[in-house]
């Protein structure tokens, strides 16, 4: 990957930072007011479209890179789980939002707000951590 790519790279991780804390201010409103839809669905897309990227571009050189190196593809592996577990929290946020009231037990957006802020900037860090491995 090419030192531009990489810059991208921790560009969008930036920004992801950024925007998660961001989130929040429309996570915890429940109405369906046009700019907190538009901000988390924006958040969502732009983190969506992160992950296929990184899919296409990184994970699959990442694997055949380090074939030979299971104890550097576990932590690859992991970050894959960690990040299965963000998109369903993102699911779990947006049904809520579609159905407020009905978080049967699963906690409050505040709640799963902060689990999502609390993990993306994990998943992030690890992402971070793992970029030397790709040149």
């Amino acid at each position: 990957m090419s030192e531009l790519d990489l810059r991208a790279l921790h560009g969008m991780h930036d920004m992801s930072r950024r925007e998660v804390i961001r989130l929040t201010r429309f996570t915890f409103r429940t109405g369906q007011d046009s700019r907190c839809v538009l901000g988390r669905r924006l958040f969502k897309q732009s983190l969506r479209l992160h992950f296929a990227a990184e899919d296409r571009a990184l994970r699959p050189p990442l694997h055949r890179s380090l074939a030979h190196r299971p104890d550097l593809l576990m932590p690859l592996e992991a970050m894959e789980a960690e990040r299965a577990a963000l998109e369903e929290l993102i699911d779990v946020i947006d049904e809520l939002h579609a159905h407020p009231g009905a978080d049967a037990g699963i906690g409050g957006l505040g709640d799963l707000t902060n689990s999502l802020v609390t993990g993306l900037t994990g998943q992030l860090k690890h992402e971070d951590a793992a970029l030397p491995l790709i040149r």
